[in-house]
């Protein structure tokens, strides 16, 4: 069923009783169509269809300007909403990968999360091989740790294949995750510079 633009219905209303708002915002409740269509005339308001799937249906009076603004408001968002399309892109290889070529493909998944865009990784298990695949998938995360994080956690999805999605992270994620950071480095400083001390007990 092809939806309808938004706008007047003219006097083709195809339902008896319907809930009308008036141009405010505000509910007149529940009433017979012919009821509405006098109100739209005496006030020289349309009648636009808000949601039809509510029972009894919703109309709401509005003046020509109002249905032109909420138009344009309408064709802005839909405008808008292709730039916030997420895009994925796919990569896969085997479980026995050169470290070279995971490199490549790491920095290429590197490259797409600061783009962010999803990226689906899906790693075959050649046989004989006796690789994890799940820390395939860790590896690859923690050198991209610094943007990304799972969107999907890794899965089997068939007997020798596994998957997973990454994405970038938010602000907010990449807040906390700095703050661990810095938390987790000054650990490691605080023991090296501690590490001295103690050998002179011995």
């Amino acid at each position: 069923k092809r939806k309808a633009a938004f706008g007047s219905v003219g006097r083709r209303i195809p339902y008896r009783i319907l809930h009308v708002i008036n141009q405010n915002g505000e509910s007149l409740g529940n009433m017979h169509r012919a009821e509405a269509l006098k109100l739209m005339d005496q006030h020289d308001l349309k009648l636009v269809l808000l949601r039809e799937n509510a029972e009894p249906p919703v109309y709401r009076l509005m003046t020509g300007k109002q249905i032109h603004e909420e138009q344009l408001k309408r064709a802005e968002k839909k405008k808008a909403s292709p730039k916030t399309a997420l895009v994925q892109k796919e990569l896969s290889f085997s479980s026995t990968i050169a470290k070279n070529d995971l490199e490549t493909k790491t920095k290429q998944i590197a490259q797409w999360i600061e783009k962010k865009y999803h990226v689906k990784v899906t790693i075959r298990q050649t046989k004989d091989s006796n690789t994890d695949m799940f820390m395939l998938f860790d590896q690859i995360l923690e050198t991209v740790s610094e943007k990304a994080t799972y969107l999907s956690k890794p899965k089997a999805i068939k007997e020798g294949v596994s998957t997973c999605v990454l994405r970038h992270m938010s602000e907010k994620e990449l807040k906390t995750h700095q703050k661990l950071e810095k938390q987790k480095n000054s650990i490691t400083k605080t023991d090296e510079n501690e590490a001295p001390k103690s050998s002179e007990f011995y």
